[in-house]
């Protein structure tokens, strides 16, 4: 990634990007210089290392319009996911604790899939937001879903498919 500084990037893919395998070793030194790259979309995939002490390099990532984590045991991004200007988020299959608390004012798209240990719904602060997609998880919606549980009234599109 240290070669590529300065240049700016359409899409960066990192992991294993044919979903055969999982990768089972993540080298750290791989992100140095991320920082120093222009992204518009970035995806992270099948990395079965992945510490949760690695989520620092989302603060190089702020200002990726598109991020999309897929089958990333990451546990909990509580507290970390504010004020990026992210416009997209997809967080497939991570192992989440539980739901995140998301603060990010430019998100309009959020999809939310196969995380099967997240349980209950955690308001979040979306006012930009217009997709949703939280199927097949095992959330449960009792006293959810009125628009200030998800922080927008722009909604648009909302899947709650295959839930508890």
């Amino acid at each position: 990634i240290q070669g590529l500084a300065g240049l700016k990037i359409n899409r960066l893919v990192l992991g294993e990007f044919k979903n055969e395998r999982k990768l089972q070793k993540f080298d750290r030194s791989c992100l140095e210089g991320l920082c120093n790259l222009t992204i518009e979309q970035f995806r992270i995939a099948y990395l079965n290392k992945f510490s949760r002490n690695d989520t620092d390099l989302f603060n190089c990532l702020a200002n990726v319009s598109m991020i999309s984590l897929l089958s990333i045991p990451l546990g909990s991004l509580q507290a970390l996911l504010k004020d990026f200007r992210w416009q997209h988020l997809e967080m497939i299959n991570c192992d989440f604790d539980k739901f995140p608390a998301l603060e990010l004012r430019s998100l309009k798209k959020f999809v939310f899939t196969d995380n099967k240990d997240v349980s209950s719904f955690t308001k979040t602060e979306l006012p930009s937001l217009q997709y949703l997609d939280l199927k097949r998880n095992h959330l449960s919606f009792k006293s959810c879903c009125s628009h200030t549980d998800f922080g927008t009234t722009n909604l648009k599109h909302l899947d709650l498919s295959f839930n508890d």
